[in-house]
């Protein structure tokens, strides 16, 4: 597959202190509550000056001239450093509030931005000789308006005033007199979104020499709704900047998601660029006025500089591979569907562990994750907490869950797979994208191979819905290769298919293609009708090969010849089960010789280990029953959850579910599983989770052969879930002939006997009487048993709450008869409340 790449990013911020003090939403309020307010009488004061904005460490990291890891290695606070610092930097620039009203001028299409007349001019003279910035555009500035004119304006409402150090300097008209989409103030935050979105679409373009004429299309990712009253948010500011900036062969189109805005906008231009529909696409999206100044309460409270005076801005260049620049990997996408849940485990679940899982990928298998990157020093002041660090923390937090990280090794997995929040907190602007200026440079230096971009957006803020949202995708190093592998048959017709057809891969595996072709022949001679075909690399007389050289190729020919029904069946070493699909094995236990099912060996039945077990058995049952055993017994392994799950089918079982217990050899029985019970074989399945299941399936298969050729059993088995009905069977790369032979056998018998319809059965028994745990509550102690409270409509969020206090945090809020539950904010995982009770909540907590 020929992926796209990301072929170069810039960044801008434009300091606006005074747009800040007149336009930031939370000044604004407060002159309407309470305009006679110490904050307001202060916040003059805590505004800093351009040059302190310039070598703020964050700042400098945004633009490139220093890096995230340099800036982790300074001590805090930030704002009180010394650095040397540029305006200019290797990834964009930093501009004075001066320049950014020059720059609303410049882009302002309808005369309705107004400067005064010497200021005006003045600012036409300090931009002459600037590359970006043509001799016609800075005719705009030539002729200003008389200061009088400006005054009557901004008295009368019709007018936003701009303001440099308090004076008055300029205005924003109103563009309709009586259309409320179109007053002065709407007008002004959609000016200062194009301006800074065009200011950074420059800076892409002058940095890395890109022709303007070669770009196809545009994708806008603000926050803005551009329209009028008939069509609020009609659009389409894609074009508009596009305009300003050159781009004369584009089109374009907005696209909107709150904070995941920008992570939607670059897999859609990967997928138009991988689609062949366009050549170059252009992912940019402006700053937010509105932003400005969010949390100076809390920083003006704390005593610290105001540190949200920045507008901030990016552009992004995705382009067909050129075999050089990191690649979007649009296989590997990770996405918050509709059902997928609120709550912080279940959405990073559904946007950083499925995808991951999917394309047999750790989660430490990703070098830098990058989620919302909010500078620390912004949010922690105003109890939001470390943003980035509480993101990592909950990846962490899974990596733990699924066994692949110790608990005590989670700081250091934060640190190694992380990177400390620089971003200004402009909403969409700290979603992910800042960072990949800096993986860029990363991963051609090669200190990274792959690095995940995360956006997530909380969209009850609009009150359409109270659901999430999150998408992801996967950046990563090219190798090179432009031209994707073309899949070829050593024959020109395929083969006709006789019986049974099953699909054998071969390639990446620890023991030989010969000794794997003895496998498939030992197969077909026990069975005359079934047929064996090759996918992979190797040479066979007596077998249709169907050749592929890399294990992408070797997974697209297989999904091919699945799909056209070539094969009814495929026994491979590797696929990316969806979560909820897992796979049961099948072993021969040493001391009798019996036949075992293990349920499960790989895949993840479900998030939840309780939940996912009980899966586990209903799916085990389901598989034994369509190879013949019309009432296998079952027992469940001695590891965590055991009893919980033994409770739940047991009552299952009262209600109907039909379930035949096994025994234990032990003098007590029961069944619950020891060690003697694996080795004798007591059960017909033995039901345990997938990671213990994978390491007895080694056991079993290679016992006698210390490890490195598995000699015994059928392999890893079929992967079974709800709604996947394709026969994919897993084998080891340590699997021999002898397990090639009986995987290929298992995989043969299921598809004779029908195997799709008696897992359907078992399901649909298993959901009839109850299968589904009540997992989302928070766990209780035998103590203290707390109820619910009924629910209301959650519409305000608090945040600032560690991932590993959350359920506490809940249930604290239960206790005292307020309803909450957990979600995923912009800033990480929240606690969702009511509004009525969102002071009272507030307070419990901080109690």
């Amino acid at each position: 597959m020929e992926f796209p790449v990301i072929k170069a990013a810039a960044y801008v911020l434009l300091h606006a202190p005074d747009l800040l003090y007149w336009q930031g939403t939370t000044p604004t309020m407060e002159r309407i509550t309470n305009p006679d307010s110490q904050y307001l009488q202060s916040l003059p004061q805590h505004l800093r000056a351009y040059a302190d904005a310039v070598k703020y460490p964050p700042n400098q990291v945004y633009i490139g001239n220093l890096s995230p890891e340099q800036l982790r290695e300074l001590p805090r606070p930030w704002y009180e450093q010394e650095i040397t610092a540029n305006s200019q930097g290797p990834l964009g620039e930093i501009v004075d509030q001066v320049k950014f009203y020059a720059l609303l001028k410049l882009v302002d299409r309808f005369n309705l931005v107004e400067l005064e007349e010497g200021f005006s001019l003045s600012l036409k003279k300090d931009l002459e000789g600037q590359a970006m910035f043509s001799a016609d555009e800075l005719t705009l500035l030539e002729k200003g308006t008389a200061l009088e004119e400006i005054e009557k304006l901004v008295a009368s409402k019709r007018a936003e005033g701009l303001y440099q150090h308090g004076v008055l300097v300029g205005c924003v008209r109103e563009a309709h007199e009586h259309d409320p989409n179109l007053k002065a103030h709407v007008i002004m935050e959609n000016l200062v979104s194009k301006a800074s979105a065009v200011l950074a679409l420059k800076n892409l373009l002058h940095i890395h020499k890109i022709d303007p004429a070669g770009i196809d299309y545009i994708v806008e990712t603000s926050e803005e709704a551009i329209g009028d009253m008939n069509q609020r948010g009609g659009g389409n500011l894609a074009k508009a900047i596009g305009e300003a900036a050159g781009l004369v062969n584009a089109s374009g189109i907005d696209l909107r998601g709150f904070c995941a805005g920008p992570a939607h906008g670059l897999v859609n231009a990967a997928s138009l660029v991988q689609s062949g529909i366009f050549e170059n696409v252009i992912v940019v999206a402006g700053g937010s006025s509105a932003k400005l100044g969010m949390n100076s309460k809390d920083h003006i409270a704390k005593g610290t500089p105001v540190l949200e005076d920045m507008v901030g801005a990016f552009a992004l260049l995705v382009s067909k591979n050129d075999g050089i620049n990191p690649v979007l990997r649009t296989d590997i996408i990770g996405q918050h569907k509709i059902g997928s849940g609120s709550a912080p485990q279940a959405v990073m679940q559904a946007i950083v562990v499925d995808p991951l899982l999917r394309n047999n990928l750790r989660i430490s298998d990703v070098d830098l994750y990058a989620p919302e990157l909010q500078n620390p020093e912004i949010t922690v002041p105003a109890g939001a907490g470390d943003v980035p660090l509480a993101n990592y923390k909950m990846i962490g937090a899974m990596a733990v869950k699924r066994g692949e990280l110790e608990k005590q090794q989670l700081m250091d997995f934060c640190a190694q797979h992380g990177m400390v929040g620089f971003a200004p907190t402009q909403g969409h602007i700290p979603s992910g994208i800042p960072a990949i200026g800096h993986i860029l440079a990363n991963i051609k230096a090669g200190q990274v191979q792959r690095a995940m971009i995360i956006g997530k957006g909380s969209l009850f803020l609009g009150r359409m819905t109270d659901l999430f949202d999150g998408i992801s995708i996967i950046l990563e190093k090219n190798t090179g290769e432009v031209k994707p592998q073309v899949m070829a048959t050593q024959q020109d017709t395929e083969p006709e298919k006789k019986g049974i057809t099953i699909g054998l891969t071969i390639g990446g595996g620890e023991v030989s293609p010969d000794d794997m072709l003895r496998g498939v022949q030992q197969a077909v001679k026990a069975d005359k009708d079934l047929q064996v075909v090759i996918i992979g690399q190797c040479e066979s007389k007596d077998f249709t090969v169907y050749e592929a050289t890399s294990e992408e190729a070797i997974r697209q020919t297989s999904e091919q010849l699945l799909q056209k029904g070539i094969i009814d069946g495929l026994v491979t070493m590797h696929y990316p089960f969806p979560i909820g699909v897992t796979t049961i094995g099948k072993v021969i236990t040493p001391a009798q010789g019996k036949e075992m099912y293990i349920a499960s060996t790989t895949g993840t039945a479900d998030t939840n280990r309780v939940q996912a077990m009980i899966k586990n058995a209903v799916y085990g049952i389901g598989v034994a029953r369509a190879e013949g055993l019309t009432d296998p017994t079952v027992g469940i392994l001695n590891v965590e959850g055991a009893r919980q799950v033994e409770r739940h089918l047991q009552q299952m079982q009262a209600a109907g579910y039909q379930l035949t217990w096994g025994s234990s050899g032990r003098n007590d029985g029961g069944a619950i599983l020891r060690g003697n019970d694996l080795i004798t074989g007591n059960v017909d399945i033995c039901v345990t989770d997938s990671l213990t299941g994978n390491v007895l399936m080694k056991l079993f298969s290679a016992f006698n052969s210390g490890g490195q050729y598995e000699t015994i059993g059928y392999g890893y088995g079929p992967g079974v879930g709800e709604n996947f009905d394709r026969l994919i069977c897993i084998i080891s790369r340590a699997s021999g002939a002898p397990v090639i032979s009986s995987a290929i056998a298992y995989c043969a018998n299921l598809v004779k006997n029908k195997w799709q319809s008696f897992v359907r059965q078992e399901i649909d028994q298993a959901k009839k009487y109850g299968w589904i745990t009540n997992q989302d509550t928070p766990a209780t102690s035998p103590e203290e048993a707390i109820t619910c409270p009924t629910a209301k409509t959650v519409d305000r969020e608090i945040s600032g709450i560690d991932i590993l206090e959350l359920d506490d945090a809940i249930r604290r809020l239960w206790k005292e008869g307020i309803f909450a539950s957990s979600g995923m904010g912009c800033t990480g995982p929240v606690i969702m409340v009511a509004s009525s009770d969102y002071e009272k909540a507030c307070q419990l907590l901080k109690d």
